[in-house]
């Protein structure tokens, strides 16, 4: 086995990563141009306003399900750890460190999504993501080495590491939310949500065999807006968890909306 070294062009990427960072912006380590053209997605986030970065399609659901829960503040996706780090716990758990295996090049050690969120009392906290297809596979002992790598790098900064897999989020959900992502305006008033909320769940249960265009179109002529604003309003009363829509159903316009909780507005 060759020895491990850093090549300049890692090291090059750390530093713009670290001066990033000094201006509070995020850079993901992993860049485009080193992923599959297949598996990649790339897409602007109106909510962070930047172009997100990630490795997979199912990364992509997993970053838009965790956007829009309420106590959270921010997601950084693939974000490096210290290398100089994660050489000493690997070398402490007796592990190779994650390299090339032809040349020995050091491979940065990355975390899919770190994700700060905020509690009930204002104070904010970390959580350290690893996104799987799956669990097993004849690779699978090298890939616990690696997330232990990680888990005990996060554990030094009192960050809690979690892995999620595929059969752990909802495609359903992910879809309905990147349906309306294009409608997304923070500058609502959650007063103006609300209330067209309110008149939703009235038709809604006054007219139950209602399509959701019809209970849109009902809606607009009631609040006395359009309909593309009721559209908009809709998709922000979702992402504002201002209305109890069962996102694990598909949203289609042709069919009633299923609601959950109904009752407490009943």
């Amino acid at each position: 086995m060759k020895k491990l070294y850093v090549s300049e062009s890692t090291n090059k990427r750390i530093k713009e990563f670290n001066e990033a960072k000094k201006l509070g912006v995020h850079i993901p380590y992993v860049k485009s141009t080193f992923m599959s053209a297949g598996t990649r997605s790339i897409f602007w986030c109106p909510v962070q306003e930047r172009v997100i970065t990630l490795m997979s399609q199912g990364e992509k659901h997993l970053y838009i399900t965790k956007l829009f829960e309420p106590n959270v503040v921010e997601i950084k996706e693939q974000y490096p750890l210290d290398y100089v780090r994660t050489q000493e716990i690997a070398d402490a758990h007796g592990v190779i460190h994650p390299r090339k295996h032809l040349t020995g090049e050091l491979t940065v050690v990355t975390t899919d999504l770190l994700i700060t969120y905020r509690d009930e009392n204002g104070s904010e906290y970390r959580v350290a993501y690893a996104f799987k297809y799956s669990i097993g596979g004849q690779n699978q002992d090298r890939t616990n080495q690696k997330l232990a790598i990680a888990e005990t790098y996060w554990k030094r900064f009192g960050v809690r590491s979690e892995q999620i897999l595929r059969c752990d989020v909802s495609k359903d959900k992910a879809y309905n939310l990147l349906n309306y992502i294009d409608k997304y305006d923070k500058s609502i008033c959650i007063n103006e949500i609300n209330e067209f909320v309110t008149a939703l769940l009235d038709d809604v249960i006054e007219h139950p065999s209602h399509t959701l265009r019809e209970s849109l179109n009902a809606v607009s002529a009631s609040l006395h807006i359009e309909p593309f604003y009721s559209m908009t309003l809709l998709a922000n009363a979702i992402f504002r968890n201002a209305l109890p829509i069962d996102l694990m159903q598909e949203i289609k316009l042709h069919k009633p909306i299923k609601l959950a909780l109904l009752s407490k507005w009943g």
